[in-house]
């Protein structure tokens, strides 16, 4: 109850204020609605529940969210290029950035136009968007089933997780990462990924399930048909809030992660709102309340101090974060649909 009346003040009027004071005569775009992507999961609830308020108290205008992976946004828009995109605003992790770009569906983000944008931390800023998050992934469990914590992957291969390992497919950024992590502790690198595949066969004893996507794999630990997997930490503190018998733990190999970010696509029929929608992520009050309960997404700005359940369990300051290892999704990417298809194969099934 706490949490919900924070919220509502959060989006009451003190702020509905202090926001209406930066903006420039003509922003407001009262009645109008914007189309924005948004994953699902963590991330929908929060720009649901967080965002379009604010963003609606700072413009006027409404949010019409499209839910769906970073994949499915470039197969989107794709399809629609040169023409209308079906959003103005796509989110996007590290490696749809490159081919994004490359393909010309993202344009470049006008930072002059985005008061918050010099607040990020230089390494968030980008020329195609600012990044809004840095996600992590380690092993999620259930308490109640497990009571010795897991401190590695290689537990997902005790037989006494049989049919309880769950895991997500390869078109979701956790399936690749988790592949390409576990690929590099089994001595595989960006152009062998057979140690990778060979660890996934070991393990499919255990395999409970395969999430088609996030918002499916939330499903499986709500409905406890998994107990142990790899996870993102802000989803685990998510579900956790929701009672859902989950905890986050760190692998001794450590952790590994990725930088999430919004964009303005290309024709966006809506740009200057698409810029206020992303400038209002970027605000370090809406950072500071994202990153409490249930959400805790890793802040961008360098105004908002880093809390609570990051803190004691990812990372205490930005240099720690600065140490948690990435992947080079330059050489990953060209891949990527080798690697699905692979996946779908030899282990989806």
């Amino acid at each position: 109850m706490a949490i919900e009346v924070s919220r509502r003040q959060f989006l009451g009027a003190g702020a509905a204020a202090g926001l209406g004071a930066m903006l420039p005569r003509g922003v407001r775009a009262q009645g109008k609605t914007l189309v924005v992507a948004t994953f699902p999961g963590t991330w929908n609830e929060a720009h649901r529940n967080l965002l379009a308020p604010y963003f609606k108290k700072r413009t006027g205008a409404s949010v019409t969210q499209s839910i769906q992976l970073a994949t499915e946004q470039l197969a989107k828009l794709e399809a629609a290029k040169g023409g209308r995109p079906p959003f103005d605003v796509a989110i996007l992790d590290e490696p749809q950035v490159l081919d994004a770009a490359k393909q010309g569906l993202i344009a470049e983000y006008p930072a002059a136009k985005s008061p918050n944008y010099k607040d990020l931390f230089p390494v968030y800023q980008d020329k195609w968007g600012p990044k809004i998050s840095l996600q992590v992934i380690g092993i999620g469990y259930n308490p109640n089933k497990i009571k010795t914590p897991p401190t590695s992957y290689d537990d997902l291969l005790s037989p006494a997780y049989k049919g309880r390992v769950g895991l997500t497919a390869l078109n979701s950024q956790l399936g690749m990462a988790f592949l390409a992590e576990l690929n590099r502790i089994k001595g595989g690198n960006e152009g062998d990924f057979d140690p990778g595949f060979a660890a996934l066969k070991a393990m499919l004893p255990n395999v409970g399930a395969v999430a088609a996507n996030l918002g499916a794999y939330a499903t499986l630990w709500q409905q406890e048909q998994v107990d142990i997997a790899p996870y993102n930490f802000n989803f685990v503190q998510t579900l956790k809030a929701k009672g859902v018998p989950v905890e986050f733990v760190v692998p001794q190999t450590g952790l590994v992660g990725w930088t999430t970010s919004l964009h303005l696509t290309t024709n966006a029929v809506e740009p200057d709102l698409a810029v206020q929608y992303i400038d209002s992520h970027l605000a370090a009050d809406m950072q500071s309340e994202m990153e409490k309960p249930p959400y805790d997404i890793i802040p961008t700005n360098s105004k908002v101090p880093l809390a609570g359940a990051i803190t004691s369990t990812v990372a205490k300051t930005p240099a720690d974060l600065s140490k948690i290892r990435g992947f080079d999704w330059t050489k990953i990417n060209p891949q990527r649909t080798a690697l699905i298809e692979r996946f779908n194969r030899e282990i989806r099934m």
